[in-house]
């Protein structure tokens, strides 16, 4: 499985999609059984039900494609060619230009804000072969791997690829540093840890801000360890230069004192792990659990503790985006079935186009209401009704929800990307 291309041009616009299926050579004589518009249109519908067994394409295309085809016909159809094709749109849809960054960081050193997540999507384990996941006591596994990475300031996506679920994140986040440029700042969680890519994306002239994994040692200039100053501090907030791993890159680290119920609720997970394994909770791990713990090379004069903070928070819009995606196609249904890896392929495909299109109406509508104010839950649902309702993709294209249906259900908390965007 390859990985989806790099971003660049605008919504709403599909590719030649019968270009594409000439060049992939999915159809080589025209016929009216069998369309590429059909095609994609029928499998964006089946990611959005769920109904995605080749009977049940096979319908959904005689509905669009008179007078229908046979479903060995179209069994037929699902190999490198169906793949070669979903590809193409996809990578359409990622070279489509976005509209420049928002008006509010021009003169900032910052001009773009990116984060990156993946997200795994279980299969039945008799895809193994084709889908590895990792396996586990009862045998092998299978699933897919969906990552994700845009700019948190203007919902513009960088790149969205396809992967094994046997890819480590930490390999599929060294790929992402071709896509960093001068005064990004790149958001890490610590799955994708490493300090030879932080050490890559400060040679680009960028910043990068990330969480302090268990396994990561930090030493203080006096000689001190992280876990000695944590454990006689008395204040509430930390912010020094320290030493970090066994290369000893120099970091400043931050540390906030972490409410007394989230401290309890980490240790008591801890202790439960620990007790299932049969082994002793960690001391380091228990100590740190008292503390939100961020390591960066931002200055203290490029963005103080609260903006770090609020900064790293936002880092939670791409969990929200991947959940209401997930759940507002069927994506888990519709791959829930033994069959060739290009169908399977190509169901994944599918639902990462319409995440392209989500995104792409997101940038669109948070234009109008304000991307703080924009509710992924609510365009998803939208989306995915209109995924299932579209008799051609012309009306797709045409999908305009009234902004008073996606916005966000008042609340005086801000949202993560609110957060974001103001620190």
């Amino acid at each position: 499985m390859s990985k989806a291309l790099p971003a660049g041009r605008s919504w709403p616009s599909l590719p030649d999609l019968d270009l594409i299926a000439s060049q992939s050579r999915l159809i080589i004589r025209n016929s009216r059984k069998f369309t590429a518009a059909g095609f994609l249109q029928s499998l964006l519908s089946s990611v959005a039900t769920g109904l995605a067994s080749l009977n049940q394409i096979a319908g959904d295309l005689k509905d669009r494609d008179h007078p229908g085809m046979a479903r060995q016909s179209l069994h037929e159809r699902f190999d490198i060619r169906s793949t070669a094709f979903l590809m193409a749109v996809l990578g359409d849809l990622m070279q489509q230009r976005y509209s420049t960054a928002a008006t509010a960081i021009e003169s900032s050193e910052i001009q773009r804000i990116l984060i990156e997540d993946a997200s795994s999507q279980v299969m039945p384990k008799s895809n193994a072969d084709a889908f590895p996941a990792h396996g586990n006591h009862c045998g092998k596994t299978a699933g897919v791997k969906i990552d994700l990475a845009f700019d948190i300031l203007t919902g513009s996506i960088v790149s969205h690829g396809l992967y094994a679920a046997t890819e480590q994140d930490k390999s599929i986040g060294k790929e992402f540093i071709i896509e960093v440029r001068r005064g990004d700042l790149v958001l890490r969680d610590m799955g994708y840890f490493s300090l030879s890519e932080f050490t890559a994306i400060e040679l680009l002239e960028a910043w990068w801000l990330t969480r302090l994994p268990l396994t990561t040692g930090v030493m203080l200039a006096d000689g001190r360890t992280l876990e000695k100053l944590l454990k006689s501090f008395k204040g509430d907030i930390i912010d020094i230069d320290a030493i970090v791993g066994e290369q000893g890159k120099k970091c400043r680290i931050v540390a906030m004192r972490a409410a007394p119920e989230v401290s309890a609720a980490r240790r008591a997970e801890r202790r439960k792990k620990a007790r299932e394994c049969g082994k002793n909770p960690c001391p380091k791990g228990l100590l740190r659990d008292g503390w939100h713990l961020m390591l960066t090379n931002l200055s203290k004069e490029q963005a103080d503790v609260s903006q770090l903070a609020a900064i790293y928070r936002a880092r939670w819009a791409v969990e929200i985006q991947f959940r209401a995606w997930k759940q507002a196609l069927n994506l888990g249904k519709a791959l829930n079935r033994k069959s060739n890896e290009h169908h399977l392929q190509a169901l994944v495909l599918a639902g990462m186009i319409a995440h392209q299109l989500g995104m792409r109406i997101a940038q669109r509508i948070g234009n109008i209401v304000g991307r703080a104010r924009l509710s992924y839950e609510k365009l998803y649902d939208l989306l995915a009704v209109r995924l299932i309702k579209s008799r051609d993709l012309a009306e797709l294209i045409a999908f305009d929800p009234d902004p008073r249906h996606v916005e966000r259900d008042k609340r005086t908390r801000k949202s993560p990307v609110e957060s974001g965007i103001l620190a």
